[in-house]
């Protein structure tokens, strides 16, 4: 039988992949050595309800990869329409993403958001391969829910959810 597949040109994929609406996540842990690192991931999802598990996908080529490959434990920020600015930054490569911004503390040191939609705590669970990216995936070991609405991406900008009833 012959191959029926066909190049997809990447131009035309990445405009398909933008007119699917995700949300917007700031993923952060500590190093060993307690530097604080983080990137912007829109590939966020809910993975099993028993045990709870979340996977997250992140860029081989990102400063912060070996960190998180060798990271024990994770932090999920869901980013409200407040972060928007700061989510560009942690998805900007080399930029000093903890600049000008004030992060909590968890009781492991790992930075978490103020006033995120939520944050969900991880135990890294296992990291599967995903073409340039690898799929971390995170037991939820803690989670907890914030007053604010979350941001989604969509076609290259932040849309803001509505306000309506939830």
């Amino acid at each position: 039988m012959a191959d029926q597949r066909h190049a997809v040109d990447p131009t035309i994929f990445r405009s398909a992949l933008a007119r699917f609406p995700s949300g917007v996540t700031i993923v952060t842990t500590r190093s060993a050595a307690g530097t604080c690192h983080g990137f912007t991931a829109s590939s966020f999802a809910a993975l099993s309800l028993d045990p709870p598990l979340v996977l997250v996908c992140l860029d081989r080529r990102a400063d912060c990869f070996p960190v998180f490959m060798a990271a024990e434990q994770f932090v999920v920020n869901i980013a409200t329409p407040a972060h928007a600015e700061l989510a560009v930054r942690f998805a900007t490569k080399g930029a000093d993403k903890f600049a000008y911004e004030t992060f909590e503390s968890d009781e492991h040191g790992h930075p978490v958001l103020p006033e995120a939609a939520a944050v969900i705590h991880c135990s890294w669970e296992q990291a599967v391969p995903g073409g340039d990216h690898v799929i971390l995936i995170g037991r939820v070991h803690d989670a907890r829910t914030g007053s604010g609405k979350p941001v989604a991406w969509y076609q290259g900008g932040f849309l803001h959810l509505g306000d309506g009833a939830a």
